[in-house]
């Protein structure tokens, strides 16, 4: 009987959509409406490491300092490392726990924001109270390997925080309501603000001179926005609007659900 391969089931790319309301007058990104999933991953990017942000994005930060330092720890000899193996390994490939990786590494939802610590306790026995970070290490009581599992109770506050997150869907904000992402990246519930805030805000004495339009992004401009998040005030508009060719049908500006109006 012939076997059957088996296969790893990849999963779909990750696709999020923002709705981007642009001024023609200045030629720029005022803000964007954004789901929930946007906000995850826009806040996620904080707690990706320096080493981890380097090697996703490359030789492309060519402007930032840390890629110098990241090569150089790449040609460093062993002679000069105190651990050479690990520590290189920990400082250019750090492990990260993040939203954001669910679209950067096209990573399933259900794999990321959970980091569980693992320890292995002495397989010969139990009173032997060492336990190792790596499996099948030689116990240094009797040398049989640590390779039984051990559980590691989570603190009360860490627990309710988990517990809120799974409730809430992963990631890091709650989906009751759209958020409006700036073009610096901030990130603030669209209810906060009113049409005619907005408007006085961004100095814009013209609606017609408004437009709507929404984008699709994925593994590619996600980072490229991580990018330009390092070198750029105005995100939005660097990473977006040199992907605009030729004419952008007008569309229902809706600003948050609070007023809109209607370029024709």
């Amino acid at each position: 009987m012939a076997s059957v391969a088996r296969t790893e089931e990849v999963p779909a790319a990750t696709k999020l959509e923002l709705k981007l309301l642009v001024d023609q007058t200045t030629n720029r990104v005022l803000f964007a409406e954004a789901s929930k999933d946007v906000a995850d991953f826009l806040l996620g990017l904080l707690s990706l490491p320096l080493g981890y942000i380097t090697r996703l994005v490359g030789n492309q930060l060519l402007s930032n300092s840390i890629a110098s330092l990241y090569a150089s720890l790449e040609s460093l000899p062993d002679t000069y490392l105190v651990a050479p193996a690990f520590d290189r390994a920990a400082l250019l490939e750090p492990n990260a726990s993040s939203s954001s990786l669910v679209l950067l590494e096209n990573k399933p939802k259900s794999s990321v924001g959970k980091k569980v610590k693992v320890y292995y306790g002495c397989s010969g026995s139990r009173a032997h109270t060492y336990l190792s970070e790596v499996a099948r290490l030689p116990c240094p009581s009797c040398r049989y390997a640590m390779s039984i599992e051990q559980k590691v109770l989570q603190g009360k506050e860490e627990a309710s925080a988990e517990k809120a997150r799974e409730e809430a869907g992963g990631g890091y904000v709650k989906g009751v309501v759209n958020y409006m992402v700036m073009d610096d990246l901030a990130v603030v519930p669209a209810s906060t603000f009113s049409a005619i805030e907005l408007f006085n805000r961004f100095q814009v004495k013209d609606v017609t001179s408004l437009y709507a339009s929404v984008v699709e992004f994925g593994m590619e401009e996600g980072l490229e926005l991580l990018k330009a998040s390092l070198q750029s005030k105005t995100v939005l508009t660097d990473v977006f609007l040199p992907k605009f060719e030729g004419g952008i049908s007008i569309e229902l500006v809706e600003l948050g659900g609070d007023a809109s109006t209607t370029n024709g």
